[in-house]
């Protein structure tokens, strides 16, 4: 089975179980919520809502009593659950559980719950907006979306370390925490680089894909690079660069179009960030970064830069400040 990254989580309809009681001839384990099957509890946790729905499987905001704590799961279809799948899960889900990254969704546990047949993941609940729903206000600062941009740089070389790359990053997978840190999200089903092949279908979302995985040919870690590349330039111009009405169009721009320069686009951008975005977005992935920290190594300087606006010049007609103190001057 190839492997499976998540698509934008959509908000649905909250499903409140925490405090309505279950009919008494019920056992919890086994019973579902009435919307999409989705299961009132999985392993020892407790399902309070659904708090994002893809493709792939939802997420759910829930209890573990052992510990007392909120967490989130991502609950997966059943077919993940027997067979090969059910084996390849597993497997991923272990080297996931072994990323340890400040910038990266911390997974705690991950199991199948043999009752209702439903794999899982539980990592932890923090409090946020996603990247995408920032980003429908328009652009970031420039400061601002070089310092988030170099923080998941940063988390996809502690990942690209240990041979997984993401496979799908997007806004919707970074989370932006209510004190401003970042999490990269969804590596609960990425791929393994040292698996990936040419076999592998499309995956992730079009306006993000690399040129390579268009044509099929292997991805690695600079093909995060590039979807990293689209987000930054996103971040900091409000567009995407490679976007159009249907994917035939975003696949042709990704694999031949040259995107306006970003300070082309927003003229607050200093001109000298246009090489490191064009460096992301190479068609050619042996000339991207590598490894990923070498990006973070431009963003953060960029980061810590106080932009300042340009001034406008002097009006040529002699109506300056300078001109029209001269002239009282002579008229004095």
């Amino acid at each position: 089975m190839a492997p499976s990254t998540s698509v934008p989580f959509q908000t649905g309809r909250l499903l409140h179980f925490k405090d309505r009681p279950l009919p008494a001839s019920f056992s919890r384990q086994g019973i579902y919520m009435s919307e999409g099957e989705v299961p009132v509890q999985v392993g020892r946790y407790e399902i309070l809502e659904i708090i994002g729905s893809g493709a792939n499987g939802r997420v759910a905001r829930a209890h573990d009593p052992m510990i007392g704590r909120l967490v989130a799961i991502k609950l997966f279809p059943k077919e993940l659950a027997s067979g090969e799948a059910r084996q390849r899960f597993l497997q991923e889900a272990r080297v996931v559980g072994q990323l340890s990254h400040s910038s990266i969704m911390t997974l705690h546990d991950m199991g199948i719950d043999e009752a209702t047949q439903t794999p899982y993941l539980v990592m932890e609940f923090l409090e946020g907006q996603p990247l995408d729903r920032i980003l429908e206000k328009g652009s970031v600062p420039f400061p601002r979306a070089c310092a988030w941009a170099a923080d998941v740089a940063c988390a996809l070389g502690a990942a690209h370390r240990k041979g997984v790359i993401h496979g799908d990053v997007k806004p919707a997978n970074v989370l932006i925490t209510e004190h401003g840190r970042v999490k990269l999200m969804d590596f609960g089903m990425a791929r393994l680089a040292s698996r990936d092949s040419a076999a592998t279908p499309l995956a992730g979302t079009p306006a993000y894909w690399c040129p390579e995985q268009i044509i099929g040919k292997p991805q690695d870690a600079r093909s995060d690079l590039f979807s990293l590349g689209v987000v930054l330039y996103e971040l900091v111009t409000g567009k995407r660069p490679f976007d159009a009405d249907t994917l035939q169009g975003i696949c042709g721009r990704v694999l031949s179009s040259t995107p306006l320069p970003p300070s082309h686009a927003n003229p607050s951008v200093p001109s000298a960030f246009d090489a490191i975005v064009a460096r992301c977005l190479a068609k050619d992935p042996a000339a991207r970064y590598a490894p990923a920290e070498a990006l973070a190594e431009e963003l953060f300087p960029l980061a810590r830069r106080k932009v300042i606006p340009q001034v406008p010049p002097q009006p040529a007609n002699g109506y300056g400040l300078r001109d029209r103190a001269a002239r009282l001057l002579r008229s004095a």
